[in-house]
């Protein structure tokens, strides 16, 4: 057993001694080594959820109505939005529906107009020629 943890002084020792070294060795140069993605977003992610936990409970502290009212004036209001929402959506569908009848009567009115206008043009043609 004793082998094992002489093993390990040493492998950490020189692995100390290496970025030890490295540092040093970049540091003169004036670089350093690169920071991986971890480095830089677990950081950034925690700062984030300490402002989202410091906004809410702010939130909650500054609030000009208690929970029970809050809750149910957004209840109310999301409702109402549901309601119009719906009454938009309905007008909505009912306006598509009247301008696509629209278009499919003029397309009629348009295939209409070429066969007569083809019967018009063939039948003149064919009386011309048996003239």
């Amino acid at each position: 057993m004793d082998w094992r943890k002489t093993l390990e002084d040493a492998r950490s020792s020189v692995h100390s001694r290496y970025d030890q070294s490295l540092e040093s060795l970049l540091d003169r140069m004036g670089l350093e080594q690169k920071r991986s993605t971890m480095e830089v977003v677990l950081p950034a992610l925690g700062i984030f959820g300490a402002g989202i936990a410091v906004g809410a409970a702010l939130g909650i502290l500054f609030a000009p109505k208690r929970g029970d009212e809050l809750r149910g004036d957004l209840r109310h209001r999301l409702g109402d939005l549901r309601d119009r929402s719906a009454h938009q959506i309905d007008e909505l569908r009912q306006r598509g529906e009247e301008l696509l009848e629209k278009r499919l009567e003029e397309e009629e009115r348009a295939e209409a107009a070429a066969k007569t206008a083809k019967k018009a043009s063939g039948g003149g043609a064919t009386a011309s020629s048996k003239s």
